[in-house]
């Protein structure tokens, strides 16, 4: 048998009606793989959404918690000025934060006294005093630390039921209290049933704490703040007032969209729960949830949030899906018809897809890195139309600002420049945009959404178009608010003293200098008052330096408040003190003050539980008979001084050569107690 020939290799050339087909199908199955991928980046979109929403709601419910700190500072900073602060102080202080328009949730601001055991029966009868004669600590009995809430705003009738309430009693509020007494830093409670709740709409609550330790008296040690505590500011908060207002206010869009729970504690269970927005809505398979913790006070929240149906609807199947498939198949169908058509221009194609391919990942890298520098970037940057209303910004200018970026982009440029100064930044940009300036670099104050101001470095850029015409600007600002608080320190500290707190002597000698240039002109007399103080030596040596410091603070605030607002009192240097008054027409207004000085610095001291006293020897001069220049003048004011000390100290005595009588008698010291603090003094010689 003749050998059997090789069989024929098919090739697909020799079937060229196979190739649409081919088309057809590789056509429809990238449709199919683009549908998927397109589902599957939608959803990673709409993950990715879910978790900056969850990250916006967490930092806004710390920044919103932060804010409830900052008022009991505010408190604080009132008892650390007086302690004795009145109930109508208090009140008047609480009505000006206007806590329901600013800080909406927060039950009140309370201060909770610190009572000693020997003092719990005064201080029931002196608040009975004030206009509640039923007052009463609750709950009553005997207890090693007993405390009770005097103060509490706005007193209506809920905050009315904790008015006097112990809440050491209750080992919750005392975990609390006792954190913040002994760490000397707020302190956020666990979960509790406020003594505000009634049997209606009852809702978990919790307070936060801030010690108050008595004014003067340190606090640096454990010891230190156990002795000296004198109460604490705290406030009451309802949860689920605060998360309403605080979602309603922040974030109305995505109370539809997710469900926030709050679990006090790290341990997610039913009795640990303090708030749900969607009570018996429980997360389905295709939504998303996340976990946050939120930390305040030494104290811990776990934030529980889910996505709710609408949010759902967004991730799944959408409108262009369809598109996709339709577009995809149709397009398959034509390239199957076009084929044969194309197949000789397959190569020019293909490398032209390459080419083009390649061109779109460059550009998509590119607007990958312009982003990253844009949201990473530690400055604010915005762009505007030539209208000036803000087209794009980052996140950075919405945390400046303090403002949502939402309602950041659309508002004008000019509306957040600080109003002093809104008209005029309104007039420069109009300039810019048309004298076409390319490049502007300036400083100037802005204003933030909670009516904070602050200090920015703005460069701006002219945008233009292909046609080279003006589109608008891009802006970039740095805060600059601590390098210009910086030097406003400076300024203060060059011309102040920087214990007392009065000008030093480089500030008086200019304002003597300008006060002497309008005596001259209007031909009007000045004063011109050297004090030294008596005594304030035998005080340093025997008690200290901080002794001594404070003692020169107290003489610093006699002086200024019994001097008039166009007086100028300086700390020369040491225990000397310089006062101008620059409206001295007569030498008998002159001797007059002195006398008032010189009574008034003879007063005593408390420092330090200490009681002192000391004298003032005080030199008198006037313009023009005792000077003509700043130099002369000063000079026979401190010769004054000298021949004031000579003649026996708590004197005062004009300069020479004088009309009247060189030397004026300062009245006797009053007579005090001679307790153990006055005969320590009186038994020491005078240095001075």
């Amino acid at each position: 048998m003749p050998p059997r020939p090789p069989p024929r290799r098919r090739s697909l050339t020799r079937w060229p009606y196979l190739w649409p087909w081919l088309v057809l199908g590789s056509g429809l199955a990238i449709t199919v793989l683009v549908w998927v991928n397109g589902q599957h980046q939608q959803r990673d979109l709409r993950r990715a959404d879910f978790r900056q929403q969850v990250d916006k709601v967490q930092t806004g419910l710390e920044n919103r918690l932060q804010a409830n700190e900052q008022i009991l500072r505010g408190v604080a900073g009132l008892f650390a000025a007086d302690e004795r602060v009145t109930r109508a102080q208090f009140r008047a202080y609480v009505a000006s934060l206007q806590i329901p328009a600013h800080y909406p949730g927060i039950q009140g601001v309370g201060f909770a006294r610190l009572i000693a055991a020997a003092d719990t029966a005064a201080l029931v009868q002196a608040i009975r005093a004030e206009g509640f004669p039923d007052f009463a600590l609750r709950p009553p009995g005997e207890r090693a630390i007993t405390t009770a809430i005097v103060y509490l705003e706005p007193f209506d009738w809920r905050n009315q039921r904790a008015f006097g309430y112990d809440m050491f009693s209750d080992a919750v509020r005392r975990e609390a209290m006792t954190r913040a007494w002994d760490e000397d830093r707020p302190a956020l409670s666990s979960q509790v049933r406020l003594v505000q709740e009634t049997e209606q709409d009852v809702q978990a609550g919790f307070l936060l704490y801030l010690p108050i330790y008595q004014a003067g008296l340190p606090h640096d040690t454990l010891e230190q703040r156990r002795a000296n505590l004198l109460g604490w500011a705290y406030s009451p908060l309802r949860m689920t007032d605060l998360m309403q207002s605080f979602l309603t206010r922040n974030f109305p869009e995505l109370t539809d969209r997710i469900a926030l729970t709050i679990y006090d504690g790290t341990l997610v269970a039913p009795a640990e729960m303090m708030f749900s927005s969607a009570p018996g809505v429980e997360p389905t398979t295709q939504g998303f949830q996340a976990t946050a913790r939120v930390e305040l006070g030494g104290h811990s929240w776990t934030l529980r949030v889910h996505s709710l149906p609408a949010f759902d609807l967004q991730a799944r199947f959408t409108d262009t899906g369809w598109i996709v498939l339709g577009v995809g198949s149709a397009l398959s169908v034509s390239l199957a018809l076009l084929a044969w058509t194309l197949l000789r221009a397959h190569r020019r194609v293909t490398a032209a897809l390459h080419e083009t391919a390649r061109a779109h990942r460059e550009l998509l890298e590119s607007r990958e890195r312009l982003r990253l520098i844009f949201d990473a970037s530690d400055v604010a940057i915005f762009l505007t139309d030539l209208e000036g209303r803000i087209t794009q910004a980052n996140a950075r200018m919405a945390e400046m600002f303090r403002c949502p970026l939402e309602t950041l982009i659309g508002s004008h440029y000019v509306t957040h420049i600080h109003p002093a100064e809104r008209a005029a930044g309104q007039q420069r940009m109009r300039e810019l945009l048309a004298q076409g300036v390319a490049e502007v670099r300036l400083e100037r104050r802005y204003w933030r959404a909670d009516a904070s101001e602050f200090w920015g470095q703005l460069g701006g850029h002219l945008i233009r178009d292909a046609d080279d015409r003006p589109m608008g600007l891009v802006g970039v600002i740095a805060d600059t608010t601590a390098r210009k608080l910086a030097e406003e320190k400076i300024a203060y500290l060059a011309h102040h003293d920087y214990l007392t707190g009065l000008p030093n002597r480089a500030l008086f000698v200019d304002r003597l200098g300008q006060a002497l240039t309008l005596a001259r002109r209007y031909r009007r007399r000045l004063g011109l008052l050297f004090l030294d103080l008596d005594g304030f030596k035998v005080i340093n040596d025997r008690y200290g330096h901080r002794t001594g410091d404070l003692l020169l603070q107290q003489v610093a605030a006699r002086l200024r408040e019994h001097l008039r607002a166009s007086d100028t009192v300086c700390r020369q240097g040491g225990d000397e003190f310089v006062t101008l008054a620059p409206e001295c027409p007569q030498a008998a207004d002159l001797e007059h003050l002195a006398q008032t000085l010189a009574t008034v610095i003879a007063c005593p001291y408390n420092v330090l539980g200490v009681t002192l006293t000391l004298t003032a020897s005080i030199g008198m001069a006037l313009y023009p008979e005792h000077g003509e220049d700043v130099d002369a003048l000063m000079h026979s004011a401190d010769t004054a001084m000298y021949q004031a000390k000579k003649a026996g100290r708590h004197q005062a005595c004009f300069a020479e050569p004088m009309a009247v009588a060189p030397r004026v008698a300062v009245e006797p010291l009053p007579a005090t107690p001679a307790g153990p603090a006055a005969r320590r003094h009186a038994d020491g010689a005078d240095p001075n």
